[in-house]
């Protein structure tokens, strides 16, 4: 229903779940009030998800992103700033690369391989 942009029918479907909605149901709905710009509907699941697991990084960056496209600079910085206070912390993005039967493995902001001023070099 979501990816259909029927959020309405979705998040009522999920609200009468008998066992009670996990967070991945939610994250779902999140998901796809991102893709279909649904700021209200995004911020009110993205409190459910807060509910149930508040140290979850994923609901934080997603509600940011949806101020965000629509334009809500401050809305989204105050978001940052509550995953800050409430000390959420996204894991940090990597990439891998494989030369010559070799790992190498880059992360976002680390700087510690041996040959790093030849890599950023360009």
């Amino acid at each position: 229903l979501g990816r259909a942009g029927q959020l309405a029918k979705a998040e009522n479907l999920i609200n009468k779940m008998a066992f009670g909605p996990f967070v991945a149901t939610w994250m779902s709905l999140l998901g796809a009030c991102r893709i279909h710009g649904d700021v209200e509907l995004g911020a009110y699941v993205a409190e459910r998800i807060f509910e149930l697991n508040p140290k979850n990084a994923s609901p934080f960056v997603l509600l940011s992103n949806i101020y965000a496209t629509a334009g809500k600079w401050d809305d989204a910085a105050k978001v940052r700033m509550i995953m800050k206070d409430r000390g959420v912390q996204k894991t940090t993005g990597c990439s891998c690369i494989e030369i010559k039967k070799r790992v190498y493995k880059f992360a976002v902001g680390h700087t510690s391989h041996p040959r790093k001023e030849e890599i950023y070099a360009e």
